[in-house]
């Protein structure tokens, strides 16, 4: 009876939901086993909600078959949490934040947008967007909730102690799982970190961005002054949230990669001393660099290669010489 309890609590402590839940259901059968059935009831519900907060979903509807009497007294604990169907949440608030993420094709304004709704939704008051750089990752930008308003900084740091947990995020970008510490002040797996040491963080929430099993980055987010912060319901939105920021940066680093090759291209036939023009299917010349223009005697005009056309009856008497 010590051990299963010492289990459950070291599981608790260091945030190892699923190792939790497994110490719950094995205490519940040991009880069963000796003819203490309300002792065991109580257990085995415990464990339902550790595999329900996990996501173990096919977990929770074996134990839901095998116990009705279960789902019964579980209606009383919140419902929407890691992994939880989206008709337990908010659906309003999933499909806005969702929206306003995809919506954003240019990354700075991207970063803006997502730290914002990252705090609104989770009830933090910090936040830390983290990002692939070269070989490392760096924090690309800072979140900060004062009052009714947030404010996001954009800047690159390196990840360090004064900044965030660095072990934790390190754990973080290795793993590619999700870490919650509902009181960090609490004995866990980080504990020794310089930065909860020296400025402990009440609740911390550290989220993957993960498309098609590659990390895109890390969302980082703690509230100084409460613990157990991030509620079940609040985590689930974020996670659909991070699916979509994930895929949301991917294109976004697309759409800046096409760019900046259509940038070389354009000063590279801009500054050839070939003359270079693009006609469309009747013969009309539509683009050309400076080179085509002196060729054919035609001023430079501020209609250069790139730009929307060139004038109609230059590009007329230009297409009949």
């Amino acid at each position: 009876m010590g051990l299963y309890e010492q289990a459950i609590g070291s599981a608790r402590a260091n945030g190892f939901i699923h190792n939790e839940a497994l110490a719950n259901e094995l205490a519940s059968r040991f009880y069963a086993a000796r003819g203490f059935e309300r002792i065991a009831r109580v257990y085995l519900q415990d464990a339902r909600y550790g595999y329900l907060r996990w996501g173990a979903d096919g977990k929770v509807r074996q134990l839901d078959r095998l116990h009705p009497h279960l789902v019964a007294a579980e209606g009383q604990r919140p419902t929407a949490t890691i992994g939880s169907p989206v008709q337990q949440l908010d659906v309003a608030a999933v499909v806005k934040a969702s929206q306003a993420v995809s919506s954003e094709i240019v990354l700075s304004k991207l970063i803006e947008r997502l730290m914002t709704i990252a705090l609104e939704n989770a009830g933090a008051d910090r936040g830390l967007l983290i990002l692939p750089a070269e070989d490392d990752h760096l924090i690309q930008a800072e979140a900060k909730a004062a009052g009714d308003q947030i404010e996001v900084v954009l800047a690159q740091r390196l990840i360090t102690g004064t900044t965030c947990p660095e072990s934790l995020v390190r754990y973080v970008i290795r793993t590619q799982e999700n870490v919650i510490l509902d009181d960090s002040s609490r004995p866990n797996l980080f504990s020794e970190d310089d930065y909860l040491r020296s400025q402990p963080a009440k609740s911390i929430l550290c989220l993957p961005l993960i498309k098609q099993g590659r990390l895109t980055g890390l969302l980082y987010l703690e509230n100084t002054l409460t613990s157990h912060a991030f509620a079940p319901d609040r985590i689930a939105i974020l996670e659909l949230l991070a699916a979509q920021a994930a895929i949301s940066l991917e294109n976004t680093r697309l759409y800046s990669d096409l760019q900046e090759r259509e940038a070389k291209v354009r000063r590279l036939v801009e500054s050839n001393i070939i003359g270079i023009s693009i006609s469309d299917f009747n013969g009309r010349i539509i683009e050309a660099n400076e080179a085509f223009l002196h060729i054919l005697g035609t001023r430079p005009r501020r209609h250069r290669f790139g730009s929307s056309a060139l004038d109609r009856a230059d590009a007329h008497r230009m297409a009949r010489r």
